[in-house]
C-alpha cells in the first residue's frame, strides 16, 4: 500500500488528508478543509468529502476522485486515485438517553461510565433510590419520559440472581410512559439481572424495541462496560450517523466502516501512550462534542466523549450544566450575566459563526475552556493525581486560535496540568483520521504521528500548590546548547514564556519552593532535565494548582487581564490586545 486517503465529517469542517509513501517512509502528502454540507442548503455530507479532496487533487496535480466524484481505488496504472480510503464522523447529533436503575452509585453509575463512551447527552437519571433532583413517584418518572422522549432508554439494575421486583417495577413504568408516546418510541437497553431477561421481554418486548445485553454490573465489585459500549455504538451508528443526509452514499466510497471520531482519537492517545510509555492527555475539542482520553503509562485508556460540551452546536447543552458564571470568570473586561447569556444564546443559534471582535473571541474561549474542562474532571477521576508528559490537542477552537499562545492558555486553563509537561497540537487536522487508518495501514499511521501530525507548542513547567503573592514558587537555570546560561525566578501567581526554537534543547534545573510539588514524589524536590523547545519555547505557570479566582468582579478581571498581558495576548501598555502577526499566524 502506498497511499492512503482518509476524511474527517465533522459537525462545523470537513478535513481530508492524504498519507503517501516517500522513499519508503508515510508522509502528509497534502490537506484539504471546507465547510460542513450536512445542513441546508446542500443536505449532502458527501459533498464536503468531495470540496476537500478536490483541494488536495489541486495541491499534488493528479486526480484522486472520478468525475462523479467517486475516490479511485485502488490506484490505477496511470497513477489516478489512491490504495484506499478511510472515514472518520463526528457531525451527527448524540443519542439522546435517560438511564433508569436501582442505585445511583451502583449500577447507574457503571451505565453512565460506558454511556460516556459513545456521543450521547443524559436528559435524566431515574433511580428507585432517587436523590437530590430526582422524583421519587411512578408518575414523575412517567412526566420525565415525556418531556424528554430519549432516542434509548438504559434499564439496568439488580445484580445477576440478585434483586427482582424492583427493576421490573421499573421496566412496568417504562412501559407505560412508552405507551402515552404514541410516536417515535424510544429503543430500550437492558443490562441488569440476566435472570429477568423473560419477564422483560413480556413487560416491555410487545410495546417497545428491547435489546437485552449482558449485565453492566454482574456483582457488586465488578463492572462489565464492553457490551453496552459496543450496542450504544451500534445504535448511534443506526439512530444519527445513517441517518445524515448524503451518509449512504458516503460510506458505499470505501471497503472500511465508517468510524466515530472519538473511537479513532482514542486509538492514537492510546498508541503515543504505550509507544513513548509516558502519560498522555488527548483533548478533542469539538462544536457539538468535545472528546477527552486519559492514558497512564500504566493501565487501561479512559474515553469520555461529552455530548453537552461543544462549543458550536453544543454551546445549548453546555450552558445547561455549566454554570454561566464560571464562563464569566474568565473574561478580562466587565459582562453582565445578561449580556453573556445573549451572546451565547445567538451563538447556539448560529453555530458557524466567527467572532469579529476581541470581545467575541474572548467569550468563546472561555466557552471552550469550560468545554475542556467539564470533560476532562469526568475523563480523569481515577487519575486526579496524575502529572501529565504530554498533551495532545484538536480542534478548531484550538488549531484556529490567532495566536499559538492562546491555544496554549486554553489548555493551561482548562485542563490545569502541573508538572512538566508538552503539548501537542493537531495542526494539520490528522489525528481523528490516524486511528482508522491505523486499522487499513498500522504502519502509515505511526509513521505520521511519528513526523507530521504535531506542532510542538513548547513545554510548560507548572508547579502544584498554592503560596503568598510575591512569594517565589520555583526558580530555574536553563543551560543552552551554545552553553548561555539563563536563571529566572518565578513568583507565585505568574505565568512567563522562555524562548527556545523548535528543534533545539537545553539543560533545565528547576527548584520549586518547599510547598510546591512538581510530580517527582516528594513535595518540594527539585529536578534537573534536558527540555525540547517549540514554537513557544518553555512556559512557566506558577498560578497554582487548582487555579483560584478573587471573588470581587474587579479583581478577577484584574487577574485574568494580568494572566493575558503575562502571555502576550493583551498589551500591558496600552490595555489592549496584541493584534496578531503573520509570524503569530505562522
Amino acid at each position: 500500500m502506498k497511499s492512503i486517503l482518509a476524511a474527517e465529517c465533522g459537525s462545523s469542517t470537513t478535513t481530508a488528508v492524504l498519507l503517501e509513501q516517500v522513499d519508503g517512509y508515510f508522509r502528509l502528502k497534502a490537506s484539504g478543509q471546507t465547510r460542513a454540507s450536512y445542513g441546508p442548503p446542500w443536505n449532502d455530507i458527501a459533498l464536503s468529502v468531495t470540496q476537500a479532496i478536490r483541494h488536495i487533487e489541486q495541491t499534488v496535480g493528479r486526480t484522486l476522485l472520478t468525475t462523479g466524484g467517486w475516490p479511485i481505488t485502488p490506484r490505477n496504472a496511470q497513477g489516478q486515485g489512491v490504495d484506499a480510503f478511510a472515514l472518520v464522523c463526528s457531525a451527527a447529533e448524540p443519542l439522546q438517553l435517560i438511564i433508569a436503575g436501582l442505585m445511583g452509585d451502583v449500577s447507574l453509575m457503571s451505565a453512565q461510565r460506558a454511556a460516556a463512551t459513545t456521543y450521547s447527552q443524559i436528559n435524566s437519571l431515574i433511580s428507585l433510590d432517587a436523590g437530590e433532583g430526582q422524583t421519587h413517584t411512578a408518575e414523575g418518572r412517567i412526566q420525565v419520559i415525556k418531556r424528554y422522549r430519549p432516542d434509548v432508554i438504559l434499564l439496568v439494575g439488580g445484580t445477576d440472581g440478585g434483586a427482582a421486583e424492583p427493576v421490573l417495577e421499573l421496566a412496568r413504568t417504562l412501559s407505560i410512559a412508552i405507551q402515552t408516546l404514541h410516536r417515535a418510541a424510544p429503543t430500550v437497553l437492558y443490562a441488569g439481572n440476566q435472570a429477568l431477561r423473560p419477564d422483560m421481554a413480556d413487560i416491555l418486548g410487545t410495546v417497545v424495541a428491547l435489546s437485552s445485553i449482558d449485565n453492566v454490573r454482574p456483582t457488586l465489585d465488578r463492572e462489565n462496560l464492553a457490551p453496552l459500549q459496543l450496542e450504544l455504538e451500534r445504535l448511534y451508528l443506526e439512530k444519527k450517523m445513517t441517518q445524515l443526509p448524503g451518509f449512504d452514499k458516503l460510506v458505499n466510497w470505501s471497503q472500511y466502516p465508517m468510524l466515530p471520531a472519538s473511537k479513532s482519537f482514542e486509538r492514537l492517545v492510546t498508541y503515543v501512550g504505550h509507544h513513548h510509555q509516558v502519560n498522555v492527555l488527548g483533548v478533542s475539542l469539538g462544536s457539538r462534542a468535545s472528546t477527552v482520553v486519559a492514558q497512564p503509562k500504566e493501565g487501561q485508556a479512559e474515553l469520555v466523549v461529552r455530548g453537552d460540551a461543544g462549543v458550536g452546536y453544543g454551546v445549548s447543552s453546555l450552558l445547561k450544566v455549566t454554570p454561566i458564571d464560571q464562563i464569566q470568570r474568565w473574561l478580562p473586561f466587565d459582562l453582565s450575566i445578561e449580556e453573556l447569556d445573549n451572546y451565547l444564546l445567538n451563538k447556539s443559534l448560529y453555530p458557524n459563526t466567527l467572532p469579529t471582535s476581541f470581545e467575541d473571541l474572548m467569550i468563546e474561549q472561555a466557552v471552550a475552556r469550560e468545554a475542556i474542562r467539564l470533560a476532562a474532571e469526568q475523563a480523569c477521576r481515577h487519575c486526579r493525581e496524575t502529572a501529565w508528559d504530554q498533551i495532545i490537542a484538536a480542534g478548531r477552537a484550538l488549531t484556529g486560535a490567532p495566536q499559538a499562545m492562546q491555544a496554549a492558555l486554553l489548555l493551561l486553563d482548562g485542563l490545569e496540568p502541573w508538572g512538566v509537561t508538552r503539548l501537542m497540537l493537531d495542526g494539520y487536522g490528522l489525528v481523528n483520521v490516524l486511528g482508522a487508518i491505523a486499522a487499513i495501514e498500522p504502519r502509515a499511521a505511526a509513521q505520521a504521528a511519528a513526523s507530521d501530525t504535531f506542532v510542538n507548542l513548547g513545554t510548560v513547567i507548572a508547579p502544584r500548590g498554592h503560596g503568598r503573592r510575591g512569594q517565589i514558587a520555583l526558580k530555574l537555570k536553563l543551560t543552552y546548547e551554545q552553553g548561555e546560561t539563563v536563571e529566572i525566578e518565578a513568583p507565585y501567581g505568574s505565568l512567563k514564556v522562555i524562548g527556545l526554537p523548535a528543534g533545539q534543547t537545553a539543560e533545565v534545573e528547576i527548584r520549586p519552593a518547599r510547598q510546591f510539588d512538581l510530580g517527582l514524589g516528594q513535595i518540594g524536590r527539585a529536578a534537573k532535565t534536558r527540555l525540547e523547545g517549540g514554537l513557544l519555547g518553555l512556559i512557566i505557570d506558577a498560578r497554582g494548582r487548582p487555579l483560584r479566582f478573587p471573588g470581587s468582579d474587579e479583581k478577577r478581571i484584574e487577574q485574568v487581564q494580568h494572566w493575558l498581558m503575562s502571555a502576550g495576548i493583551i498589551d500591558a501598555a496600552t490595555d489592549h490586545h496584541h493584534q496578531p502577526t503573520e509570524e503569530d499566524h505562522a
